[in-house]
């Protein structure tokens, strides 16, 4: 699938989530949004204010399960490279935790853009959050992530928040121009 530029392509290819009053359609919700699981073994966390949560996957879009899942195998097969030729599943999950790599501020969620009026992409379902307490948004650009970890994701069509007037190192989207 090509990545949609502008949110006319947006609107086109994954739809509108919101009713004519500018609610949420939970027909077009039901219809599109899945939780979908990372690679097997590989656990993920909801970095809440909390603490850290347990979650068994991100929910997105339905037409993007198979970029999400390719993009999450290359990460977890990177890291495995990177633990070493002997590295077992214990291994490659405690690079990724050490690289923060498996705590998420979430997927799917309808609400406006930050200081804004126009839908957020999360509100498709096209974009995801990836520690959030480490990549702030704002100025200066602060982040942790690793630069292959973008280059990936940039692999599968998604783009990120680096480049934003307003920095969003945690956000990747499935899409440009909005």
């Amino acid at each position: 699938m090509d990545t949609p530029n502008g949110r006319t392509e947006i609107e086109a290819t994954f739809g509108n989530p919101a009713n004519p009053d500018g609610t949420l359609n939970h027909a077009w919700q039901t219809a599109n949004i899945r939780t979908v699981a990372p690679p097997v073994g590989w656990k993920l966390f909801f970095q809440s204010n909390t603490g850290p949560v347990p979650t068994r996957g991100i929910s997105i879009h339905r037409l993007l399960q198979d970029s999400f899942i390719a993009a999450m195998n290359d990460i977890w097969n990177h890291a495995k490279q990177d633990a070493g030729a002997d590295a077992t599943d214990d291994d490659v999950r405690a690079l990724l935790h050490s690289l923060r790599l498996d705590l998420t501020g979430g997927g799917f969620n309808f609400r406006p853009i930050t200081g804004g009026h126009q839908l957020s992409l999360h509100s498709f379902g096209i974009a995801i959050d990836w520690d959030p307490l480490n990549n702030p948004r704002g100025n200066p650009l602060t982040f942790t992530l690793p630069f292959w970890w973008y280059d990936i994701w940039k692999s599968h069509g998604w783009s990120d928040g680096r480049h934003f007037p307003t920095p969003d190192p945690m956000h990747i989207q499935f899409a440009t121009g909005a």
